[in-house]
Formats: C-alpha cells, structure tokens, sequence
C-alpha cells in the first residue's frame, strides 16, 4: 500500500499540501494567546496610531516619534487593523505569521528546482518546525518580514544564476531586487550584511564575474532605490532630527555602543543552535556536507547555501551589537542544508551509509525524547510563576479600568520609565517625568503616577505617597492622592 500511495501522481501534490498545512499550524497555532512584549508593543501602537491619525510616513509611539525602525511592520499591522476592524495581538502577528508561511512555501518552490520535491519538502518541514520558526512567527516584531525577504532574495537570486531560460533569469532577479529592497524597509540597514557578504563571496570563489550582467545591476538598482528611498526622504522633510535618530541607532548598534554590545564573539555559535531546536544536533554535519563529493549536482547549491548560512553569521558576528534574533534570516540556510541530508539518509543513501544513519537517527531520538522531559519539567516549574509581560498586561488593564472609573480625561504620568507593554494595553499616551520635583507637583495636583522597579520604591520611601494599586508582581504600582 506504501509504494502505491509513494507512486500515485497525486503523491507530490499531497506532499505540498501536507507540508503547507504544517507550516500553517506552527506559525498560526495559539498566534493571540501570549500577551504583547516591549518590542511588538512599539509596532502595535506605531501601527495603531498610523490608522487613528491617517499618518503613514512619521511613526508615533506615545506622543514620541519612532523613527529607530524601518516601517513595513507597522504598515503591515496597520493595514491588517483596517481590514480586520482594529490593532490587536491577532492582527499584530498576522503578518509575520502569514509570511512565515511565504517562506515555507517558497523553499519548496526553490529548493525543488535542484534537489528535488522530497528534500525540498523535508527542507520546509524542518524550517516551520524550528524554534526560531514558532517563536518569531508569534510576535509583531520585524524579525520574521526580515527573515522571509532575505530568504526570496536569496534563493531568487541562486535561481537566477541556474536558469538557462533569459526570460526566467529575468523574473528571478526582479524578485531578487524587489525582495532585497522590501527587506531593508522590513529591518534596514540589517540586510546589507546579511545579504551582501555571502552574494560577494559566492560570485568570487566560483568566479561568476561575468554573469554580473545578467543580475540586471541598472534596473535591480533602480527598483531598489525607488522602494527604499521614498520614506527616509519623505521623513527627513517632516522631521530633520531623523537623521541624528538612524546615526546612532544604525552605526552605533553596529558598533556595539548603541545597544547589544558586550557579547562575546562566540555569542552566536550558542543562538544558531538555539534558534534550531529541535534540528540543533544536524548542524555541525550540515557544516560539513557540502565538501563531500557524493553530492554531485547538488553540491554547488550545497556550496552557496553554505556561504548563506556562514558568511552572515560570521559578519554579524564581527558587528558590535549582537542578539540572538540578528542571525534568524540565515537559519533558513541551515534548514536547507539539513533538509538535503536528511532526504539522503532517509531515501537516496549516497553520502551516508545505513548503519550510520541507523545509530545516528536513534541517538538522536534519544537525545530529543530526553530534552523534551526535561523542557517539559521546566516549563510546568515556569507555568507556576506569572510572566514579566502577563504582570504588565494585567497592571494595564487594571489601570485603565481605575482610572476610567473616576475620569476618563485624567492623565496618567510614569516616573522616569513607562513600559512600551503597558501603553500598548493601557491604549493612550504615558508621559514620562524624570524630576521627582515635577512629579510631586503633579501627584499634589490630583494627577496619578505610575512607577516600576527601583522607581516604585523610591516614592514609596517619599513622604506623602500612598499607593492605591500595586501589580500582580509587586514590581509596579500606581500612586494618587
């Protein structure tokens, strides 16, 4: 019955299906469930207020411009709001869940083309069940839009090099342009490193000099520069300070002085496994596969799949700013590669023999079954705790309900700090007051403070404050008088 059902014409067709539907499943599953964290909370409210305002180009986050990230997230939530009625946790990952799923899909269509259905397949079943998949399919973040682009562009631009087809080669890299340019207005500048240095490195190593002219470098330029360059311009004439805003945010995250300095240089040999569970164990073989002979006309894929994934960890490696979500868009990489060995040790048995993948596949169960225990323990230990951002949703919530109570024009004031989460459930602007002076005359007035942390403890300890609501952590509370 099995080698009918793997005979049956339908068989590819079912094949993709399945693989969708899973890609589906993980980036959709429980997508509203978790509360919004600091980071999609600035894309949330950004976002909300392009709707309320009719203000497309200048980003606001409570009163303030928010001009450190490049907009295409907060267009994409925005026009998701519009349709669906309103910005919520829904329409806030939506995006990022819908082009995760893009991306699953466009491995199959890509990979097919040199490895086959059945690696191309097994290739996007291991990217959409990755962590970094499931985790950043769930958030508003840009991390996922950039990740996806990145990945087209890449994979276009392989594509358009293979082709014999002019006609075809034309199509691929006009999607490699305009993916590479929709990519810099997702998280810019992150996919010049991530883009840049493994393309360059391709086209020297295999001496693709001459195909130079065939990327279609004037019109790809062009298409480029008209996406990308309309919003900074159109910025830079409502608000010049923007400029000031991107130099440190840009060079200054580069450069480790702005934010995320101070990680060691190894700091992303640990991400890349972590953003790869459950698949981690096949990475150092995936590394290595590429130089074996065996793989024939798969091994120059192999090879440019292997300078994706190593060239863009190895430069933002030798940027100063690192995190653990900078290297996502080159896991896609990493889940090709896997895919292409694993489709050898499970059918065709070329590069690996049956006693190896034997011992290998079954340590690795082993190991897995063991890890999901113990992730399983300590994930009921964590379930007995509330989260920093349920902490904070709840406190929102319970703040706005106090104060819409007594008066809905009153004025809620934060010292020193107001959390991006809680302005995103509380749903209007914080102003923030950082001179205790300021902020007495503003609690002797009849107005409410909220602080958190060391700040909550420091006008605690202030003669005259008195606390009428404190979070369900302890961590915050809400002063009146």
């Amino acid at each position: 019955m099995l080698t009918n059902i793997l005979s049956s014409k339908k068989t590819p067709r079912l094949m993709v299906i399945a693989t969708a539907a899973i890609a589906i499943v993980a980036a959709f599953f429980l997508l509203a469930l978790a509360p919004v964290g600091n980071h999609e909370a600035y894309v949330g409210v950004s976002a909300d207020n392009m709707l309320k305002n009719s203000e497309w180009v200048v980003p606001i986050f409570n009163s303030q411009l928010r001009l450190q990230k490049t907009p295409l997230n907060y267009w994409f939530v925005a026009a998701a709001g519009k349709v669906l009625g309103g910005v919520n946790e829904f329409c806030l990952r939506l995006p990022n869940a819908f082009l995760a799923v893009v991306s699953a899909i466009a491995i199959i269509f890509f990979v097919k083309q040199w490895a086959g259905l059945s690696a191309a397949v097994i290739s996007a079943i291991i990217w959409s069940t990755s962590l970094g998949y499931i985790r950043y399919s769930h958030t508003g973040r840009p991390e996922m839009s950039l990740a996806v682009l990145v990945t087209i562009a890449m994979l276009s631009f392989f594509a358009g090099i293979k082709t014999q087809s002019r006609k075809e080669q034309i199509c691929y890299m006009l999607v490699f342009w305009l993916s590479f340019a929709l990519a810099m207005l997702a998280k810019g500048p992150a996919p010049l490193p991530l883009l840049v240095p493994p393309l360059f490195f391709y086209i020297a190593i295999f001496r693709k000099w001459k195909k130079i002219p065939s990327m279609l470098p004037i019109v790809g330029v062009i298409i480029f520069l008209a996406v990308v360059l309309p919003w900074p311009i159109a910025v830079l004439l409502k608000s010049p300070q923007a400029l000031e805003i991107w130099k440190a945010e840009f060079l200054g995250r580069a450069a480790g002085d702005y934010a995320s300095g101070g990680k060691p240089f190894y700091y992303y040999f640990r991400a890349m496994f972590a953003l790869f569970v459950p698949w981690s164990g096949f990475i150092p073989a995936a590394i290595a596969a590429p130089f074996y002979r065996v793989w024939e006309r798969k091994q120059k894929p192999m090879y440019y799949l292997w300078l994706w994934f190593v060239v863009s960890v190895v430069a933002m490696t030798l940027c100063g700013g690192k995190r653990q979500h900078y290297i996502l868009a080159a896991m896609p990489a990493m889940a090709i590669l896997t895919g292409v060995i694993l489709d050898d040790m499970l059918f065709i048995r070329k590069a690996y023999t049956k006693i190896f993948v034997r011992n290998f596949l079954c340590i690795y169960a082993v190991a897995l079954v063991a890890t999901a225990i113990a992730g399983t323990v300590w994930l009921g230990k964590q379930g007995k705790t509330i989260s920093h951002d349920a902490a904070v949703k709840s406190f929102a919530l319970e703040t706005s309900e106090i104060i819409n109570k007594k008066d809905e024009k009153s004025i809620l004031t934060a010292y020193c700090k107001a959390n991006p989460s809680f302005i995103y459930y509380f749903k209007r602007p914080v102003p923030v007051e950082a001179d205790l002076a300021k902020i007495r005359e503003i609690y002797n007035n009849g107005g409410y403070i909220s602080a958190t942390g060391d700040y909550m403890d420091k006008l605690e300890n202030q003669e005259g404050f008195t606390v009428i609501y404190r979070g369900l952590d302890s961590g915050r509370a809400i002063f009146k008088k």
